[in-house]
């Protein structure tokens, strides 16, 4: 497997977390990732070092301990690619463990059990990708709608070269974030978190690659694109069927049917799902100023009332409780 190139400056250097005390360790990994249990033998030689980017679809992470750990998760709501930078480990998902090692990434599918163990000098750039936009851009590859859930083969993936692909993109998207000397506007930051969700797809083994693999890509009429990136790239101004239309030189009927057929929803079902997604993204990472109103008027809500009840649908939780829970991790 392709080597990954070390980095050792921190993603964000304002957001890094470090501790050596058990406290502060188990609170960090319970409140914001969800860990469930770990098992840490030398308690004494804990050096943790971690800090984090929230972007719109993939989180990034990097992770060190100083120590052996193991660490479990009951279900991952996440998938998550696991790539050391330094160091070895084992990681777990359901029956199935696997060394993990520089150029052996392994990926943890959403929705399983998982735990990951490392040695002492392990480092680890963990990239987490939300369920919705995998199985939103495999509808686009695929041109049909996707709604079961993707299983990835934990260390399969359809060659080398399509693993250094996947590895090019994400250092990019690091790159940004590690180097201050090389900056892209922040749509050209969106550019470039779609296509790393896209070499996931192309690159991990899943129930759907040989069909996706058969399939031609970019098989998506130019109109159905041109409303979605319309819509991602202008999530918080008020969209309409009118707007939309003028964006794609289609009539409403032409672009609602087209979608209807393609994603098994309407544009504006599409919109709402993208600026609830951004919502729950600020709300996440609030502050002590952040409020649910706030963040409603600013995703282009204003009826509150029916923001909550949409929010609460999709998420299953209403924003004040993800408000409180962030708040709680600040």
């Amino acid at each position: 497997m392709p080597e990954q190139q070390e980095h050792t400056k921190p993603l964000s250097p304002a957001s890094v977390f470090c501790t050596s005390n058990i406290e502060e360790f188990e609170h960090r990994l319970t409140t914001v990732f969800g860990v469930t249990g770990f098992e840490l033998p030398d308690r004494a030689a804990l050096k943790f070092r971690n800090n984090v980017v929230h972007l719109h679809d993939l989180t990034l992470s990097r992770w060190t301990f100083g120590t052996p750990v193991q660490i479990k998760f009951a279900e991952k709501a996440v998938a998550a690619l696991g790539l050391p930078i330094r160091g070895r480990g084992v990681t777990t998902s359901g029956r199935q463990s696997v060394p993990v090692s520089i150029g052996s990434p392994a990926l943890v599918s959403a929705g399983r059990p998982a735990a990951f163990q490392y040695d002492a000098k392990l480092e680890k750039l963990v990239v987490r990708i939300r369920p919705e936009a995998l199985k939103r851009k495999l509808s686009v590859l695929l041109g049909a709608p996707v709604s079961r859930e993707i299983e990835f083969e934990l260390t399969e993936f359809t060659s080398e070269e399509m693993l250094a692909g996947l590895l090019g993109l994400i250092d990019a998207l690091v790159r940004q974030f590690d180097d201050r000397r090389c900056l892209l506007a922040p749509l050209a930051v969106r550019q470039l978190e779609k296509a790393v969700v896209a070499q996931v797809l192309l690159t991990a083994r899943h129930q759907f690659s040989d069909q996706l693999l058969r399939t031609p890509l970019e098989t998506c009429p130019d109109h159905v694109k041109r409303a979605e990136e319309f819509i991602e790239a202008n999530w918080d101004q008020a969209i309409t069927m009118e707007t939309l239309t003028e964006v794609t030189g289609v009539s409403a009927r032409t672009l609602f049917r087209t979608f209807e057929k393609l994603r098994g929803y309407s544009p504006m079902i599409f919109a709402r799902k993208i600026k609830l997604e951004r919502a729950q993204a600020l709300l996440n990472q609030a502050n002590d100023a952040t409020s649910v109103t706030g963040v409603a008027l600013a995703c282009g809500f204003s009826n509150l009332g029916r923001f909550a009840n949409d929010y609460w649908k999709m998420f299953g939780e209403l924003p004040s409780e993800t408000l409180r829970r962030s708040q709680q991790k600040g």
